[in-house]
């Protein structure tokens, strides 16, 4: 027969991810590095257990026995969710714990913590090691109007749709040497081109060139980074 579950009382679980907003790549980058989990703060004597559950399941994810040769403590307690067991999700997941003192207390019920897990970069996995900083899975920007740019006015940077494209996305563009912070997409931008207008200021103060690079890269809501685009070299001549 199972416990009664008394009223919520206890303080949500912090997941210790790298990014506050979420899971993501760097968190289980390495399977053998568990992703921890403060809960807290107990008041632990000898055999009082805790239960962590992530996500919608019935069954404890993670458990927790006080050690019977450890004295009491009132403080936290860190758990640890192998990152194998983690899945990338659209809805953030619940993570909440159930406290059950020994012998036969009524399991307390904390307060739900919800959690984004991304695990896919934006613009997905890098294809060439051998360029470490850059991602030739997504394709080179289109500059537009196209050909030599004469006239600060009116230009306009496109960024195709890319792997894993999601809501919050932050694309950023860099000119040569300047870089212009695009607001996070909408869900109405999704698998559509990006446009991107680049400020007739900016492209100024970077003046006239030959070959002037263009690029951009992406942060999604839980940290991960697509690394950068492949470059498309435009000729700038203002007069």
């Amino acid at each position: 027969m199972s416990k009664p579950i008394s009223a919520r009382n206890l303080d949500r679980p912090m997941v210790l991810s790298v990014h506050p907003a979420g899971v993501g790549a760097a968190d289980v980058e390495n399977p053998e590095k568990p992703l921890a989990v403060l809960v807290g703060p107990l008041n632990l004597k000898p055999r009082d257990r805790i239960d962590l559950y992530w996500g919608n399941v019935a069954e404890p994810t993670v458990s927790y026995e006080h050690p019977l040769d450890a004295p009491p403590d009132n403080g936290f307690v860190t758990l640890f969710v192998e990152t194998r067991r983690l899945e990338s999700a659209q809805d953030p997941l619940p993570v909440r714990y159930h406290f059950t003192p020994f012998p036969g207390g009524s399991t307390e019920e904390s307060d739900t913590t919800f959690i984004r897990v991304k695990l896919e970069p934006p613009g997905g996995i890098d294809i060439d090691p051998a360029t470490p900083h850059d991602n030739e899975n997504l394709l080179p920007p289109q500059v537009r109007p196209p050909g030599v740019i004469v006239d600060p006015q009116g230009v306009r940077v496109i960024v195709a749709p890319y792997q894993h494209m999601s809501e919050g996305d932050r694309i950023s563009v860099t000119w040569a040497d300047q870089s212009l912070q695009h607001p996070a997409l909408s869900a109405a931008e999704l698998e559509r081109e990006v446009i991107v207008p680049i400020p007739a200021h900016i492209i100024e103060s970077v003046g006239n060139a030959n070959n002037l690079p263009v690029r951009y890269e992406i942060h999604d809501v839980v940290g991960n980074w697509s690394k950068r685009s492949p470059a498309t070299e435009v000729v700038v001549s203002l007069g």
